[in-house]
């Protein structure tokens, strides 16, 4: 019975923050300078993915490759239509940043 509780517990993922940005992967909350902010699952995966790079910019390529599956059409705009999405939702001033050629980072 006392080994029962010496067991540990699968660790919760950590929260990610940045930019004013806090999402808490473990409740799928996301928040924006401590206004909450509702997102739809893909909506949240790019921003997860965006926040893991840690100011790095992430190539629309890769977004496709980790929120969608593997049947997306990589020369859809599905990713552009996403960050502007994204940007109207998370609010201003603008935290979803382009790197022409390169990509997308949260500074």
């Amino acid at each position: 019975m006392v080994a029962l509780g010496r067991r540990s517990r699968p660790a919760a993922p950590p929260v990610l923050e940045r930019a004013g940005i806090r999402l808490d992967p473990h409740r799928r909350e996301v928040y924006r300078d401590g206004r909450y902010v509702p997102l739809s699952r893909k909506e949240f995966a790019v921003l997860t993915e965006l926040l893991r790079a840690d100011g790095v910019a992430v190539s629309a390529e890769q977004l496709l490759e980790k929120a969608w599956d593997e049947h997306a059409d990589p020369f859809t705009h599905a990713v552009r239509m996403m960050i502007l999405k994204l940007r109207r939702k998370l609010g201003d001033p603008p935290v979803v940043l382009t790197d022409p050629g390169v990509g997308y980072r949260i500074p």
